[in-house]
């Protein structure tokens, strides 16, 4: 990959992660329902992870959990974890990633948002001896699952066309440079 493509991949990814991040500690804590807001750094992560694959949503992963945990009280670190797992798992999903098709998106973020809940659950309520698993489960990790996967059929395009026309820009570039050495 040239060096230009991948300068104007990253300024998109970290132009994207700014964005979502001040979507998910500004605005979107405003409009709680029940106590509970989306996830929308699970959305990023998770929809880089199967659109991109690769290190992208490794990366993108970890600096959102180092994000989340600069302005958190948790343990630092904890969050950097958890979304790299959840970027990692999402990776496992990009060969079988169609854009046109909704399906496959909303399950994987579903179901990030899912595993987050429980690694979430694991580190701060576990390790506290809150051992009350299934109320966490059906106050908290579901309904947030429900909320973040209503949220992510608006969140979810501007990330799938930023990707479509990341990836229009690499072929260009790769034609380019192609018909260059010719």
């Amino acid at each position: 990959m040239e060096i230009k493509p991948l300068i104007k991949r990253v300024c998109v990814y970290i132009l994207l992660l700014v964005i979502y991040f001040l979507l998910h500690i500004s605005v979107f804590p405003n409009f709680k329902l029940g106590g509970i807001a989306p996830n929308i750094m699970i959305i990023l992560v998770s929809s880089v992870g199967f659109m991109r694959g690769g290190n992208a949503s490794l990366f993108l992963g970890m600096f959102s959990g180092l994000l989340l945990d600069m302005f958190s009280g948790t343990y630092f670190g904890m969050y950097a974890v958890i979304y790299l797992i959840v970027g990692l798992l999402n990776v496992l999903f990009h060969q079988w990633f169609f854009g046109d098709d909704m399906k496959l998106p909303l399950f994987l973020i579903a179901l990030s948002d899912f595993i987050y809940g429980g690694l979430v659950y694991s580190c701060v309520y576990f390790m506290r001896a809150r051992y009350d698993f299934f109320f966490y489960l059906f106050h908290v990790i579901l309904p947030e699952v429900v909320y973040t996967v209503l949220i992510s059929l608006v969140l979810y395009f501007p990330i799938y066309y930023m990707e479509r026309w990341l990836n229009k820009s690499d072929k260009r570039s790769e034609r380019r440079f192609v018909g260059f050495t010719e």
